[in-house]
């Protein structure tokens, strides 16, 4: 109960939403907010009935538009990353591209970690230990992204926005020599081969 209570004084600003900005279905916007004030009717609880996959009226296949690119909300990041990494594949197959695997560059104390056996056990780690990003990020062009965070919301680029994934822009890293290591590219063909999986 202490602990509680402590948790709870940190807390010295609290912001109530009484406007949904970003819902552009006005029968929905209706039904969030009589949900945010308990005053949700039958017709609310029919309309989030047309809303779940897996309504038997519903005849439609998670490999047909428009369902093959809705955002599929998940909270274990296991099955996430395995959902995200199966789209990933089924999108490369197609447009007929390969993806493209992006590799988290960790430090520790401000330095790269070069001990590739330490690097390849952080890279392995569970989204939920490694601050919910995976050490393996597979992209191909053309496959529609999902932000979970604020990057900049004066240009709309905010926590639920939708969007299409072009092109990864970087700057190489000379001082990185591991991705030279042929030990490193045994550890991203095993990866891939999770993906299949």
């Amino acid at each position: 109960m202490q602990c509680a209570q402590k948790l709870i004084s940190q807390v010295n600003c609290v912001v109530e939403l009484s406007q949904q900005m970003r819902t552009e279905d006005l029968r929905y916007l209706e039904l969030l907010n009589r949900l945010r004030s308990g005053q949700s009717t039958i017709e609310d609880y029919q309309l989030l009935c047309t809303r779940i996959i897996g309504n038997p009226k519903l005849q439609a296949s998670l490999r047909q538009k428009p369902w093959n690119e809705a955002p599929i909300l998940i909270f274990r990041n296991t099955l996430r990353t395995h959902i995200n990494n199966r789209a990933v594949l089924n999108k490369a197959m197609e447009m007929g591209l390969r993806p493209m695997v992006c590799v988290a560059q960790d430090y520790f104390q401000g330095k790269i970690i070069d001990d590739l056996r330490l690097r390849k056990t952080i890279l392995e780690l569970y989204d939920n230990k490694a601050e919910h990003l995976p050490g393996y990020l597979p992209l191909v062009p053309g496959m529609p992204v999902l932000l979970t965070e604020n990057m900049a919301t004066e240009l709309g680029l905010s926590n639920g926005t939708r969007g299409i994934f072009h092109q990864l822009v970087y700057e190489e890293s000379s001082a990185d020599i591991q991705f030279q290591d042929k030990n490193f590219s045994l550890m991203l063909r095993s990866f891939l081969r999770k993906m299949l999986q």
